[in-house]
């Protein structure tokens, strides 16, 4: 449910940030609500990377974490939720300039805001704003990674707030997962140091179109799902590989529609908005080798990947080629790559889906819990060969996601898989 803004409320102040695909879509579905519920409110919307660090150094930011989804370099990520400590007193003079700027020429009455990025800076601000126009206006801060003791790019600004500061915060989230005689109460203060008073507990917040799934029976019909085509080269590419294997797919210039029966049994690989490279290629390079053993069952994987462009070696045009020089290729499995698509392509997906396998980011396993029937598998950067113990597995997850894959186990049962294991748990479902 989107927050209850009284009758007086005119302009929202929507803060995400690009550094990470899930705090632009937990922006997004925030966006969508509010439009939906309050048609009359003007929503403002600022990127902190892109619009208030600076164009080099935001844009340097961008890249660099981009660049560690996409090696799968777990790492770096770990790194970068260390440096994330730091923001405020590296970003603090842009972003206290621009976010009160914002405030003012805005007239803002209410902020959300889905990044970790600067909290005490942008209360700062937002205390002297109110002071200024005589207001109260909140900071609600919208958890998109699960509430665990890890969050600490989330629960470490907020703790450490001036009590003054902590006053002007609300926090949105789903129920935290508690340790064995723990209360809500004492999770907050522990974590934050806030009262359970200033934390609202919504079930997902989620895109319009997985809000349609939501509790849906599965249907036995044929489903269709409708991807986009960006360019030329990408339709080749797609094609190339899509007419390998038994799905039925009726292209045209900018899209393509795939028929899918109620028999039929779908995977589907996200691995983020920038996916990991080699951890995408042998999901489906395990997949085809399922398939030479059970070929029995029509079945169909679809791999998202990251937009394609001409002349580009991407990782759209690398799945398109190893399936297209795949020997012995299984007759009755298809493997469908697709560019980057929207919630309206995805969440179908998610809802067909009899397994899906995508990193831990809150955002996307949330949308996952809204609508997924099938089995939910967490992908491990974990290079180990062999059996693998559930800490090998987690410490292939950067820090705080790897709390965000505890909290599926234990709520969700979701299962941490490499592409090896992918294999195995796939194999159950095809037998």
């Amino acid at each position: 449910m989107a927050h209850a803004f009284p009758p007086q409320t005119k302009r929202i102040l929507i803060i995400t940030s690009s550094g990470g695909g899930g705090l632009l879509q937990a922006a997004n579905a925030k966006e969508q609500e509010i439009k939906g519920k309050y048609p009359h409110v003007e929503i403002v919307r600022k990127d902190v990377l892109k619009d208030w660090v600076g164009k080099w150094l935001g844009a340097f930011s961008i890249v660099m974490w981009n660049s560690s989804q996409r090696k799968g370099n777990v790492a770096a990520q770990n790194f970068f939720g260390v440096f994330m400590k730091f923001s405020d007193y590296l970003f603090a003079p842009q972003v206290f300039y621009y976010s009160l700027k914002t405030f003012l020429k805005g007239e803002i009455d209410h902020v959300i805001d889905t990044q970790p990025l600067c909290t005490g800076t942008i209360i700062k601000a937002l205390r002297i704003y109110n002071w200024i126009k005589k207001k109260r206006v909140v900071l609600e801060k919208i958890l998109v990674d699960f509430p665990t003791a890890k969050a600490i790019h989330f629960f470490g600004p907020i703790r450490n707030l001036s009590s003054q500061d902590r006053k002007l915060i609300q926090v949105t989230t789903i129920p935290p997962c508690l340790d064995p005689g723990e209360t809500y109460r004492d999770f907050w203060q522990k974590n934050c140091r806030i009262s359970e008073a200033q934390v609202a507990y919504e079930p997902f917040f989620v895109r319009q179109s997985f809000s349609k799934y939501h509790k849906k029976p599965r249907s036995q019909d044929q489903i269709k799902i409708k991807a986009k085509i960006k360019n030329s080269e990408e339709l080749q590419l797609i094609r190339k590989s899509v007419e390998r294997g038994s799905i039925r797919a009726d292209f045209s210039d900018k899209e393509v529609e795939f028929a899918i029966e109620p028999q039929d049994r779908v995977f589907t690989i996200l691995l983020g908005s920038q996916p990991a490279y080699e951890g995408s290629l042998n999901y489906v390079r395990k997949f085809l080798q399922l398939g030479r053993e059970c070929d029995s069952v029509t079945t169909h994987l679809f791999i998202l990947c990251s937009n394609h462009r001409p002349k580009e070696r991407s990782l759209l045009r690398s799945v398109s080629e190893l399936v297209s020089q795949a020997k012995d290729y299984p007759k009755n499995f298809s493997v469908i790559p697709l560019s980057f698509q929207n919630d309206d392509v995805i969440a179908p997906l998610f809802y067909r889906s009899n397994g899906t396998c995508t990193r831990s980011g809150g955002q996307t396993l949330m949308e996952l819990m809204c609508v997924s029937q099938g089995e939910i598998w967490i992908h491990s950067e974990a290079k180990k060969k062999g059996r693998l113990t559930d800490k090998e597995l987690l410490n292939g997850i950067p820090g705080w996601e790897s709390a965000n894959a505890v909290y599926m186990q234990k709520m969700y049962g979701a299962k941490i898989v490499t592409p090896e294991l992918f294999a195995s748990h796939a194999k159950k479902i095809l037998v």
